[in-house]
């Protein structure tokens, strides 16, 4: 007697593996996003103020009045002639006021900065509140130059060097070391040539993953002429029971073989944090690559936006993401020095011992983001014309690639509820979505995007030529057909006078769906006993056995099956074999009922 419980315990483990692996990738997934939060976008140093004490007669507004307007600066946000206001708006503008720079004077030009007037930053500085639409700004007037000192110095913020990192962040700091020797050595310093080494660097470790994948594309196209066998034995049946039944027959017989689905999927899963990963070691050299603090690129992204009159670099940053294009600008327009000589100085960040020292090697590592000439660290746009050809060639290796390894792995049918994936995602949402990417980052990170597509799908081809998908014929369908037939017929039959429940006849076609009664013949006038011989299919070829134990296979009139072919018109015939067999029992059953 054979014993369901090792089979049983086999599932349960391997139930317990894809638990475990699910857990392992949510939880690397959930690493990576969360690093890509803290670290990914452009930050700039906090607006929260720290709080004000004035110094008795000589501050012209009381420490709570401070306060209030530090704090209402800090939430200030609001919109002038279509142009967005902001807290670090009216912060810089205080700051250039103090230093003697009145930028709400008509025609001021930043580039071009007058000579300071530093007597009137109060006077400035009331300006600015007005012009920005500060929240009760008409009773600050009074505010005198040593409020105005107390007020910019509330925004300060301490900033250290090296970044405390954390178990995620330090694996990305790992692989981004990694990055830089490629930079460096094999691509004497281009970060463009680096990326090519490192993408075909990254395709060469998820080498096993996509080999894992063939792997699991050949065992599921083994299965396809099982597969389609079952699906013809219900062909003509479109409603949703029906469906039903052919899902839980395909995965009954692929739980039998040991196939899952979803396992080419999960590939696809881990693969999702290590590219997150990667761009953000891409995207943010700065932290990852260099180990910078977020103090520190917060105060190096508000010094390098901050205006040339609040004492910062008057820069641009259009990304909105990482710090690859505020370096790449550093770098082409040799600003190094500057930053190590006026960053100190920059009304907004507390410097510690060492600060010059320490900032320097960290600047003097910057790769050259240039390639022939065009500055590849910077974003898409009508200002770096140049640059707009990526987008539009990510969409189109996308898409090619999509379709490449459409035709290259094994697809399942279109209309099977089973499929882990979707093929219409995958053939336009995906290279539209990677196309719209490469437009909003800078364009070595599209590089990237782009290099990683290319060798793809060079590795799919070579393994797709090594792994071969199976290919099949008419007569290995025929052969599955012959097998889902044998394994139907060999199923336990009931004792005379009941209904085989394997055998699906003309008559009851529907009754599993339904789960009624089966309806019993109550006489058998319905038909008539022939001599024992043999059924006939409609061609003339004879059909397998039908008897039920030693009874006499009987065969229905002709008057019967016009009557049957008119009640079950609309219903898909099975065989003509379960036709037979069908009547057969039902005579059998009678004749015992009788005697």
């Amino acid at each position: 007697m054979k014993h369901s419980f090792p089979k049983f315990r086999s599932s349960r483990v391997s139930a317990l593996a894809l638990r475990l692996t699910v857990a392992l990738l949510a939880l690397l997934m959930i690493g990576s996003l969360l690093t890509a939060c803290g670290g990914g976008n452009t930050t700039k140093l906090s607006l929260n103020p720290t709080t004000i004490s004035v110094t008795q007669g000589e501050n012209a507004l009381s420490d709570v009045e401070l306060n209030t307007l530090a704090k209402t600066i800090a939430k200030h946000n609001v919109t002038i002639n279509k142009e967005k206001v902001t807290g670090e708006t009216v912060r810089d503008g205080l700051v250039a006021a103090l230093r003697g720079y009145d930028v709400t004077a008509e025609g001021f030009d930043d580039n071009n900065l007058p000579e300071p007037t530093p007597d009137k930053a109060a006077e400035f500085a009331y300006h600015v509140l007005l012009k920005y639409e500060v929240e009760n700004a008409e009773g600050y007037q009074k505010m005198n130059a040593y409020d105005l000192e107390d007020l910019v110095n509330s925004y300060k913020t301490t900033v250290t060097i090296e970044a405390d990192m954390g178990f995620f962040t330090l694996i990305q700091h790992w692989v981004a070391l990694g990055f830089e020797w490629l930079i460096n050595v094999p691509g004497f310093g281009s970060f463009i040539l680096g990326t090519v080494y490192f993408a075909i660097v990254i395709e060469i470790l998820m080498l096993p993953l996509g080999i894992h994948q063939q792997k699991n594309s050949r065992k599921q196209a083994l299965l396809r002429p099982k597969e389609m066998a079952i699906r013809k034995k219900y062909a003509g049946r479109n409603d949703q029971k029906t469906q039903q039944m052919v899902s839980q027959e395909v995965q009954e017989m692929y739980q039998k073989e040991g196939f899952s689905p979803m396992s080419g999927c999960l590939p696809l899963l881990l693969t999702l944090p290590v590219i997150i990963a990667l761009y953000n070691i891409v995207i943010n050299p700065l932290m990852y690559m260099m180990g910078a603090s977020d103090s520190l690129i917060g105060a190096l992204t508000s010094f390098a936006t901050a205006s040339k009159a609040a004492g910062g670099l008057g820069l641009e940053l259009s990304s909105g993401s990482g710090t690859i294009e505020l370096l790449s600008i550093i770098r082409n327009q040799d600003l190094v020095e500057t930053v190590l000589e006026k960053m100190p100085e920059f009304a907004f960040i507390q410097t510690t011992d060492g600060f010059v020292e320490g900032l320097r090697p960290m600047l003097e590592r910057i790769p050259d983001f240039t390639l022939f000439g065009v500055n590849f660290g910077l974003t898409p746009g009508w200002e770096n014309p140049w640059l707009l050809f990526i987008p539009v060639v990510t969409f189109f290796l996308y898409f090619f690639s999509t379709k490449l390894n459409r035709k290259l792995s094994f697809q399942a049918t279109a209309n099977d509820p089973q499929n882990g994936c979707s093929n219409t995602t995958m053939n336009i949402m995906m290279p539209a979505m990677s196309a719209f990417f490469t437009f909003i980052v800078p364009g070595a990170v599209g590089l990237y995007w782009g290099f990683k597509s290319i060798i793809g799908m060079v590795k799919q081809v070579i393994i797709s030529k090594v792994m071969p998908l199976p290919q099949f014929t008419e007569a290995d369908f025929k052969a599955a057909e012959k097998e889902l037939a044998a394994k139907e017929k060999n199923r336990p039959v009931k004792k005379s006078g009941t209904r085989n429940p394997n055998i699906r006849s003309l008559h009851h076609i529907d009754d599993d769906d339904d789960l009624e009664p089966l309806p019993q013949v109550k006489s058998k006038g319905d038909y008539v006993e022939e001599e024992p011989t043999a059924p006939k299919e409609a061609g003339g070829a004879y059909l397998g056995e039908a008897t039920l134990k030693e009874d006499a296979p009987v065969r229905a009139p002709k008057e019967k099956k016009k009557k049957q072919k008119k009640s079950d018109e609309s219903e898909p015939v099975d065989t003509a074999a379960q036709y037979v067999a069908d009547a057969s029992e039902e005579t059998a059953s009678d004749t015992e009922k009788n005697d």
